[in-house]
């Protein structure tokens, strides 16, 4: 109705649960990175309470788009006591049939399909939201559910979601074995009124506005009469869009706002938050302990007359990034993301944090991570190359002794720890940027940046700017040329013929990328246990989250070619090794992440050779029993003859793709043709290796 005069592309304050619109506030991120945590630890039953409106079903949903193949996932939503058995729900919930069963025989049904499942490798997770509305006994019933299990692994994860009357009921004493089990839990509060600002401005910018629609003290009537609950606050701004299309006025001021209201209460229906116990006065961020930003103090609020003529001349100001969090976790422990938070809160004064003595400018918002993975790479060329000014750490993964003497004597930081070595390489990143915000906590960008290379005077400058603009892109990556000016692609051979290409991508490949600071510390930063790909990984789980990767055409940073004979081998493989890695993460749907590639190097470098050789034999055989006349050779020579044929036409095939004309193109079409064979290899290694 109203989307075109405003230039939206869709409503952008439906109260129907949808994750692409999803707002992480404070408390939304922790109660994610709960349920995130309750998933990824096995814990046997996660609680989510919060009050009506707050966005528990919507954090579900985001969760039920996040969960892969590998998990066997029922949502039951209207359970209530007295509208049949609990069994007969459950096994409803995971399309299984139920009908004219006694009870001892819908357990036994249930007993192995949760044994079926597992033994295909699958997690069984079971959601019940409204779960306030469950009985004490379908709540006994569903502990002892909880209770099947193989040796030393829970067969049922159990995640309830429901209103604060969950939260009594699941402290009555006869409930106790119960709350016991539960390894994760957390309570969603209503916005606060800085994030009722940004949750209005952040759905507005994903439905496609780009510019103010509502003033500033229209939302602050907005956030009084919703109490800051995020239902209440959607039927509002929707009704005040309308409102203001009718009346053909192009910003939202308070005044429309209390028209609404009005409107609302004498002639509608409206559901405002009236309890106060249930939806307590809206307190400014800087008035709650772990919502304190030192680097964002409450802006004052203009008159409405100034608002709407500032609002209808700046349509510049870009809204908040989707993504935000405090909380950042390194090893993906639920009480430590908590702790981690409130101590970055208790310091946020900047004066009282330890400061690095090469940062000249306290104006700097990037900062600089180097990460060396080679004793052997002096990482002092990428270290100089971040320029005065900046906060800049090194890293090593796996300790290089040489590489940090080096990089002390640059003036980089090094990364401290209770390791003596970092590996994997992300837990050596998160070991880097963790000692970053340490010496430079006001930072809005961090630049990871492989020792190998160096990066472009002018690249920092250019990644911050289309940040500024570009609110919902989480990590920008450019270009990274050799000497002589011809690019470097890192990525897999598949993702090549993109690879210089501008816009959104699906990945970072390769560890060098500016990243936007909150969406890292929301996704929990790299994952440490993974032996590879941790980059990729981290593109993954923020691409979920609703952020987006972008690479621009400018140079990013200068680097090298491989030097040594051979190089182009020991590449493929370790290119195999990271696809089949890929594969194995998130090979399934959506992503499919280095599943294709996987699949054409097993093609490619194992199978269809393969078949030539076991052709030309039996060719040969043949030939030797029912046609002597024939020299074998000659049959066996013509069949592998036609497979070397096969290969030099797709050799041709790539060079006339790429241009026949230029020296890179066949360099590239050998590695893209021949590469296969390594690249199995490098796959080979991760499945029948030491390190699978």
């Amino acid at each position: 109705m109203y989307e075109q005069f405003f230039g939206l592309s869709e409503k952008p304050f439906s109260i129907q649960p949808d994750p692409a619109f999803l707002y992480w506030g404070r408390t939304h991120r922790l109660a994610y990175a709960m349920l995130e945590y309750g998933v990824l630890n096995h814990a046997g039953i996660s609680v989510i309470t919060g009050e009506v409106g707050c966005g528990k079903t919507t954090l579900v949903h985001r969760l039920l788009d996040q969960l892969s193949d590998t998990h066997t996932v029922a949502l039951l939503s209207n359970i209530q006591q007295g509208r049949g058995d609990l069994l007969s729900w459950v096994l409803m919930g995971f399309g299984e049939p139920f009908a004219g069963k006694t009870h001892v025989e819908l357990f036994s049904q249930l007993q192995s399909f949760f044994i079926s499942e597992y033994s295909k490798g699958r997690r069984v997770v079971l959601i019940i939201d409204e779960a306030q509305n469950l009985s004490t006994d379908m709540l006994e019933e569903l502990r002892m559910l909880s209770n099947i299990n193989a040796g030393k692994d829970q067969l049922l994860q159990l995640i309830l979601v429901g209103q604060p009357e969950l939260k009594e009921i699941l402290n009555k004493p006869e409930l106790l074995q119960l709350a016991q089990r539960v390894g994760s839990d957390f309570h969603l509060t209503p916005l606060n009124v800085e994030e009722v600002h940004a949750y209005i401005d952040t759905r507005l910018a994903i439905a496609g506005c780009r510019r103010r629609v509502f003033t500033d003290r229209a939302i602050d009537s907005i956030a009084e009469h919703s109490r800051g609950v995020p239902r209440v606050i959607n039927i509002i701004t929707d009704t005040a869009l309308v409102y203001a299309f009718s009346a053909e006025e192009l910003v939202v001021g308070v005044e429309t706002i209390r028209n609404v209201i009005r409107d609302k209460s004498e002639f509608g229906v409206f559901g405002l938050a009236s309890d106060d116990a249930a939806a307590p006065p809206l307190r400014p961020a800087s008035e709650v302990g772990i919502d304190a930003f030192a680097d964002n103090p409450k802006k004052s609020r203009r008159k409405d007359n100034d608002e709407a003529i500032a609002a209808q001349r700046d349509d510049r100001r870009p809204p908040p990034a989707p993504l935000h969090d405090d909380n950042f976790e390194i090893e993906n422990r639920a009480d430590d993301v908590i702790v981690e938070v409130a101590q970055r809160a208790s310091d946020q004064s900047r004066e009282t944090m330890p400061r690095f003595s090469g940062v000249k400018e306290e104006s700097s918002i990037t900062g600089v991570v180097v990460v060396a993975s080679n004793n052997k790479t002096s990482p002092e060329a990428a270290i100089r190359s971040a320029g005065d000014g900046r906060a800049i750490v090194f890293v090593a993964v796996g300790g290089a002794p040489d590489a940090t003497v080096i990089a002390k004597r640059a003036g980089a930081v090094i990364a401290e720890g209770p390791e003596r070595s970092f590996t994997p390489a992300g837990r050596a990143r998160n070991a880097g940027y963790r000692q970053l915000k340490k010496i430079a906590p006001h930072l809005q960008y961090v630049q990871f940046v492989d020792a190998e290379i160096a990066l472009d005077p002018d690249w920092i400058a250019i990644a911050e700017k289309f940040m500024a603009r570009r609110p919902e892109v989480s990590i920008v990556t450019g270009a990274v040329k050799s000497h002589s000016g011809s690019k470097l692609v890192a990525a897999p051979t598949g993702a090549r013929d993109q690879a210089d290409d501008e816009g959104e991508i699906q990945c970072v490949y390769g560890g060098s990328a500016l990243m936007r600071v909150e969406s890292f510390e929301a996704a929990g930063g790299f994952r440490g246990d993974l032996l590879t790909a941790e980059t990729e990984d981290l593109c993954v789980r923020l691409r979920r989250r609703g952020a987006r990767i972008w690479r621009l055409d400018e140079g990013m940073a200068l680097g090298r070619p491989e030097a040594k004979p051979g190089g182009w081998w020991a590449q493929a493989r370790r290119r195999g090794f990271e696809n089949a890695y890929c594969a194995s993460l998130h090979g399934g749907p959506p992503e499919r992440l280095g599943m294709m590639d996987t699949v054409l190097a097993v093609l490619w470098g194992f199978l269809f050779p393969a078949a030539i050789i076991i052709a030309a034999l039996l060719g040969a055989l043949v030939a030797t029993k029912f046609s002597p006349a024939t020299p074998p050779i000659f049959i066996a020579g013509a069949i592998l003859a036609f497979g070397a044929g096969v290969f030099i036409f797709r050799l041709a095939a790539s060079v006339v793709v790429r241009g026949a004309f230029k020296l890179g193109s066949w360099k590239a079409a050998f590695s893209a043709v021949m590469g296969r064979f390594p690249e199995f290899l490098g796959a080979c290694k991760l499945w029948f290796g030491a390190k699978r």
